[in-house]
């Protein structure tokens, strides 16, 4: 093993943290460790940071209830813990068998923001990796995303979630473990071919990386710009939607640059209390801004109005007009 394996992934991280600034100024930290090779780096490399970088570091670890050997794997994780003097919470979740999985994830996020605010942590590290995020974008890819989609994984959220590994590969933290002399558990829901992240994993990735080998980085930088692009049309959209007031002016939308203009669309529909519309809603108030007409958008609100100006109206009852189809059958 060559001697820099375990000083790279450190310096990869310590690099990830700095340039997507993912700390705040108390650099306290909640480190949700599965007991996986992933969580597991995640974990010894901030310990080792943590000194350089004045961190504050607290583990937990969540068991779903999903799997008997979940329990094992969070006391495992517990002796880890303890022997680096950290505190440590083992969290028991309870859920029911068929517990969707997006569920479960929320879930875990609600317990780990619970934890992190007892224990006064403003930040929660999880141990998603540059591969799963090359995963991701190539799973949206195939549920025809647009483009908000491949952003992927979001190196942070408004929730104080951040994600230390997002631009390291598995490659590098096997290395690491090896490296270092770190033992991990393994997921066995990892290898179960019913979940399209793990087909894609074992078929798609390696088909493409054949062609060419730099795959995987290449979708997590697409994802990183099209994260920016995301970034710079929701703040364009946003200022739209509040400096708009009540109607939607069609002028006014022709000034934006041309890929701001569904999505201030849609977060006008939103600031005024629509649900979140998709392309056929938004496809129908575009319609409507050209021909005159009214447009449903949830709740007791519709679009109403003459060519090139829609105004937000309360209404009562369901809508005869042309956009009827966009009101949920009874």
């Amino acid at each position: 093993m060559p001697a820099m394996a375990g000083a790279s992934l450190v310096a990869r991280v310590r690099r990830t943290l700095d340039e997507r600034r993912l700390l705040d100024e108390t650099r306290t930290l909640l480190v949700s460790v599965s007991g996986g090779p992933d969580s597991i780096a995640m974990l010894d490399v901030l310990i080792r940071l943590a000194g350089e970088l004045r961190l504050t570091l607290a583990v937990a670890s969540v068991d779903h209830g999903l799997r008997p050997a979940a329990a094992d794997e969070v006391a495992f994780v517990g002796r880890v813990a303890e022997g680096a003097g950290l505190r440590f919470r083992p969290i028991a979740l309870g859920l029911s068998p068929g517990t969707a999985h997006a569920a479960a994830r929320d879930a875990r996020y609600e317990a780990l923001a619970i934890a992190a605010r007892d224990w006064g942590l403003t930040r929660i590290a999880v141990g998603h990796t540059l591969d799963d995020q090359a995963e991701t974008v190539l799973a949206r890819i195939l549920r025809g995303s647009g483009l908000r989609g491949l952003r992927g994984i979001l190196d942070q959220r408004a929730d104080g979630v951040i994600r230390p590994l997002l631009d390291a590969s598995r490659a590098e933290i096997r290395a690491h473990l090896d490296h270092v002399g770190r033992s991990f558990v393994e997921d066995p829901s990892n290898h179960d071919r019913t979940y399209l992240r793990v087909r894609v994993r074992q078929e798609l990735l390696p088909v493409l990386a054949s062609e060419s080998p730099a795959i995987a980085r290449h979708l997590a930088a697409l994802a990183d710009e099209a994260a920016e692009f995301a970034e710079f049309v929701d703040e364009t959209s946003s200022a739209f939607a509040v400096n708009s007031g009540a109607t939607l002016v069609r002028d006014d939308l022709d000034r934006l640059p041309p890929p701001a203009r569904a999505a201030a669309i849609a977060e006008f529909v939103r600031f005024h209390g629509g649900k979140p519309p998709g392309r056929r809603v938004i496809s129908a108030i575009s319609g409507a801004l050209d021909s005159g007409g009214s447009v449903w958008i949830g709740g007791d609100f519709a679009l109403e109005g003459g060519p090139g100006r829609l105004e937000v109206r309360p209404i009562e009852g369901r809508l005869q007009r042309s956009s009827d189809l966009e009101r949920p059958k009874d």
